[in-house]
Formats: C-alpha cells, structure tokens, sequence
C-alpha cells in the first residue's frame, strides 16, 4: 500500500492498534511538510500565522504582511482606524488625525459644530458657554482669550473688546463718517447736528421706543410742531445701543439716518419696505468696509427669516441691484402707501 496517495480521511486498516498509531503520526508531519510561506514560498516547519486562508512564517508576516501604522509606523494588533487606504493605531488617529476641539482641544469623536470662523468645537460646549454678541464666536480662553459680560444678558469676547463705541467721542466720529458714506450714494441733505444717545442696556432701549424687537439696537425719535397745518419745527434724536462694535455701530446709525431721511421726506412706507429700505444703510456699511466680520454680517441680513427686517431687506436690495442707489431715490415715491 502506498501510504503518501492516501486520503486522511479514509479509515486505512490496520492490524495492529501500534500500527494504526505510527501511521497517524507520521500523516501529521508528512502534511505539515507540505505547508508554504505564501510569501516567501519556503516550507513552515514550526507555528505559522493563517490570514484568508493564507499562512505564512511569522516573521514574513511580520515584517511584511502586518498593517503598519500610517503615523508611527508600527505593526499594528487588535482593533484599528482605516481612513481612506490608510490604516492606524486607535490612539495615532485620536491623537494626530482626528479633529481637535477649539475649546478643550481633546478629540472630536462624534458631532461637532463648525463657526463661521471655521473653529471647530464639541457640541456640548455650545450649552456650557456664552457666544459673543458681536462676532459670534463662542467665548472661552483659546478661541477669544476669554471675554466679558456686559450687564446681564450681554456678553462680549476679548477680541471685539477694543472696537467698543462707549464714548461720545466716538460717537461723534462715527457719525461723520457714516453721513460722509451716505452722502457718496445719494443722501445730500441729511440734517446736521442730530442729538446720538448711547443707552446701556436693550432693556431701556424697548422701554424707551416702545419696540419689542428682540434685537434691537437703535431707534429714532421724531417729533415736530405745527402751524396751520403747516410743519414749523421738526427735532430728531437716535438713541443706539452703547457698546456696539464699531462697525457695527456704524452700520446701526447708518440704519437710523435713513429713517431720519424718511421721515424729512414725509415717506410713508409698510413696515417691511421702511425697515428693508433702512437696512439698507446698514449693508452699505458693511460692504465698505468688506472685512470677514462685515461679510458675516450680510450673510446674516440675508438669513433673516423676519418677514419685516428679513424678507423687507431682500425685496428692497432687489430693487437698489435692479436700479441703483439713484433709480430707487428717484422712483420712491412708488413704494408708499
């Protein structure tokens, strides 16, 4: 009998238990014999490694088989990342492949908020902690190097800290400056001297103009006498919110100088064209001025789903693209009521 075409499964028969015995050992290492490194091709005469289906020698494996950290470069055991065709440790993809937190900088394994100013954040912190008024941006040590509270419903991050308008001086400034814009564009005859209060808190400020906006910043008082039906005396007066950033300041007072034109001009607008119309002040503002934080600023105009200060604004700048600043002054007369 020819023992090495035998099947190993086929029952051979055999006399002698001894027999039956030395046949079964000698199988084993016939057959083990037969086992090659699939990546080597050398015979495996000790323990091997079996991936899909395949064996081979450990040290091939090893040395040449084994997944290799993308980062440190090490064989890598047990549970690992794949990006892409790229394979890595657990801890090498936390630790230099995984987005990291703005705020408290560890790893950012599920969701995640993304600012307009591209920082990246857990979506546990945006509850925790304040955002600037101003920017947006949410307030803590390694986004805005901290901030400030200003009463207690406003807060204000350190970098828009030193662009606050809180003083008269500023104010007047500011006031020359957004006239002398309005000017360039068609607004000639704008009273001068018209009285700017700061007022510290929205609170006064509702109370004050009887506006429940929630977030209103400026107002416009007007009032005037009369003589046989005639106007003998017209007084103006723009309260703004104090601590505003300057361009946003400006962009404000720009929106309530185009109320003061309107009332001049006897306009009698719906509430969504007089307030689409106004911030319309305030976007040329912005568009001057054309930094991030204006552009910011558009965008949320633009967002606003307000039917009067959001949906007014769009339908108004839709006019002003079709005609310019000169076609809607001398066409005005058509949005009255």
């Amino acid at each position: 009998m020819n023992l090495l075409n035998q099947n190993p499964l086929t029952p051979i028969k055999i006399t002698t238990k001894k027999g039956i015995i030395i046949f079964f050992l000698l199988w084993q290492v016939v057959n083990s014999q037969n086992i090659r490194c699939r990546l080597c091709k050398e015979t495996i005469k000790n323990q091997y490694i079996s991936v899909d289906k395949s064996k081979y020698h450990k040290k091939c494996y090893k040395d040449h088989v084994q997944p290799k950290c993308e980062i440190c470069k090490k064989p890598i055991e047990g549970v690992y990342n794949i990006e892409g065709d790229k394979k890595y440790h657990k801890i090498c993809y936390e630790d230099f492949i995984l987005p990291k937190c703005e705020v408290c900088i560890q790893p950012i394994k599920t969701t995640y908020i993304i600012d307009k100013w591209d920082n990246k954040y857990h979506k546990s912190h945006k509850n925790k902690l304040p955002n600037c008024e101003s920017c947006n941006r949410i307030i803590c040590k390694r986004i805005t190097n901290g901030g400030y509270n200003i009463g207690k419903e406003r807060s204000i991050c350190s970098l828009c800290e030193p662009f606050l308008v809180d003083k008269k001086k500023l104010v007047n400034k500011y006031a020359k400056e957004v006239k002398k814009e309005l000017h360039k564009v068609g607004f000639k005859n704008l009273p001068k001297n018209i009285p700017i209060t700061l007022v510290s808190s929205r609170k006064k400020l509702k109370k004050l103009s009887k506006i429940r906006h929630i977030n209103l910043s400026g107002y416009t008082h007007y009032e005037y006498e009369t003589l046989n039906g005639n106007i003998t005396k017209e007084d103006y007066h723009i309260y703004i919110l104090s601590n505003l950033h300057e361009i946003e300041f400006k962009s404000v007072l720009a929106h309530e100088f185009l109320h003061v034109y309107l009332f001049q001009n006897k306009y009698k607008l719906s509430p969504e064209y007089r307030e689409g119309f106004c911030n319309l002040g305030s976007q040329l503002i912005y568009e001057n001025d054309n930094s991030k934080y204006s552009n910011l600023k558009i965008d949320a105009m633009y967002e606003n789903p307000d039917p009067v200060y959001g949906l007014g604004f769009k339908k108004m700048n839709y006019v002003l693209k079709q005609n310019g600043w000169a076609g809607l002054l001398r066409d005005f007369s058509k949005f009255q009521f």
